[in-house]
């Protein structure tokens, strides 16, 4: 079965000025085990559409006039938010861009990384702590277990952008969604 299906997805932004058309009919898939590159200038609607499969584009101003998004078969678009939430990092996961803007700089990134396991497979405080060590070990992050205190803003960015590897590799989801992913 096809992972993924985007058919003929249609994303606009309502300006003062009338509807922006930000994406204008794409249409692929992704099987299981493939790699799938969507290239694009800057401003061509790569994110965009990254942002309407994962269901996190802001609307209003957003919105998909037409389209499908197939995960597995079901139409994201026409799930409810709460079985949205629940495929949402648990099946389809994604890196962001911009991993300093992606994390809450208020949460530690053990909290942020533990969440994870809390909030989708029920974990403790302590089982969420010890898995976002060990995740925080599985992308290199040199003395995890004493860095999994720390704040976003006390990274670098090469190492803010694996602890964004890590939370989307935490539940060992379907489907990942690179968003620039040279960066």
């Amino acid at each position: 079965m096809t992972l993924l299906e985007v058919r003929d997805l249609h994303v606009e932004f309502q300006t003062k000025d009338g509807a922006v058309k930000a994406v204008n009919g794409v249409d692929y898939s992704v099987e299981a085990g493939e790699t799938l590159a969507v290239l694009g200038e800057s401003g061509s609607g790569k994110s965009v559409s990254a942002q309407a499969i994962m269901g996190i584009l802001d609307m209003p101003p957003g919105r998909i006039p037409k389209g499908e998004i197939l995960y597995r078969g079901d139409d994201l678009l026409t799930m409810g938010r709460e079985e949205r939430r629940k495929i949402r990092g648990a099946k389809i996961a994604m890196i962001f861009q911009d991993a300093l803007s992606a994390l809450n700089p208020v949460l530690t990134v053990g909290y942020q990384l533990g969440e994870m396991y809390r909030v989708h497979r029920g974990a403790s405080r302590k089982e969420a702590k010890a898995k976002a060590v060990e995740l925080m070990e599985r992308v290199k992050i040199p003395a995890a277990a004493a860095r999994v205190g720390d704040y976003p803003h006390q990274f670098s960015g090469g190492m803010r952008q694996r602890i964004m590897i890590a939370m989307a590799l935490a539940l060992e989801p379907d489907l990942i969604i690179a968003d620039e992913p040279t960066t």
